[in-house]
This record gives C-alpha cells, structure tokens and sequence, in this order.
C-alpha cells in the first residue's frame, strides 16, 4: 500500500526536475540551472509557450512546461540544426516550434512518470495541450501549485506542477 501523496513531496516533484535537467542535456546539449521553488495557487501562461499535461492515478495533477518564445525559438534551432531562414516559409518555422515545444513536455512527462513508478507511485500522462499567448489560466486557480524555473544558456524555462488535493 503506498502511502498518500502530500503536496509539495519532493518523491513526485523531483522526477519532473530530473527529467527536465535530463532531456535538456541529453536532445540539445543545454545545461538547466533549477532555481528556487515557489508555492502558488494555479498558473497562468506569462507570455509564449506553454504545455499542459495531466497526471492521473494514484497523483491526480497537471504539469505546465512554459518556454518564452525566444526560449521555444532557439531549442527548435539547436534541435533542428536549421536556423529560422532556413525554413521554407515563417509558417513551417512556427509550426517546427509548437512541434518542438509540445514534445519536449510529453517527454519530459513521460520520463518522470517512469521515474514515479520506480518508486511504486502509478501514474500515467493525458496527451499534451499546447497554449501560446499571454495570461491565458492555464492551470486552475483552485490547485495548489509550485513553479520549478530553470535558467541555462539560451534562456530561461519554468515548470508548473499542481495536484488535486
């Protein structure tokens, strides 16, 4: 029997750090700087690009990964080793980013959910809700939150984690 999922445990925060630090080093090279954590309630997108995945099973939640464009611009370079005029057309740049940006947060999910059943917590992923803009409520105001910011080389990232309570 698995004891109950506090908010705030650092047994379900911790995956989704390493899995970022992780997958930044390992796909792009970049190496991400966790800064200090910072309790809230909800999230809404400052500006740019966010994605949003739920967590079900024995953690019900969601995470939100946002990316400043200029941050979602240069990962889709290095990714791509193709710079922006090197695409066809402003619209398959554009398209190549939200790509990017979507799957770096379903990866990142993916690998902390393995992560969390290694440790016996079960839990799967909902497929991934891309957003772009600003002040868009992406994460209810009612879920507790903690935003996890990143810095590295080309700009800054934050991760957004919420469980239902």
């Amino acid at each position: 029997m698995q004891d109950n999922i506090k908010f705030m445990d650092i047994r379900f925060i911790n995956p989704f750090i390493t899995s970022i630090i992780g997958l930044f080093r390992t796909t792009a090279g970049i190496e991400m700087q966790k800064g200090a954590l910072i309790k809230g309630q909800g999230r809404k997108l400052f500006s740019g690009y966010g994605v949003s995945i739920g967590i079900t099973g024995q953690v019900r939640g969601q995470v939100l990964y946002e990316f400043p464009e200029i941050f979602a611009q240069a990962l889709t370079e290095i990714l791509s080793n193709k710079k922006r005029g090197g695409y066809d057309s402003e619209m398959e740049f554009e398209a190549m980013v939200r790509s990017t940006v979507n799957e770096i947060g379903n990866q990142a999910s993916g690998m902390a959910v393995t992560k969390l059943s290694q440790d016996n917590i079960n839990c799967d992923i909902t497929p991934p809700v891309l957003y772009y803009g600003k002040e868009i409520q992406a994460i209810p105001k009612n879920l507790e939150t903690v935003m996890v910011p990143f810095q590295s080389n080309i700009g800054f990232i934050s991760v957004n984690i919420a469980m239902d309570l």
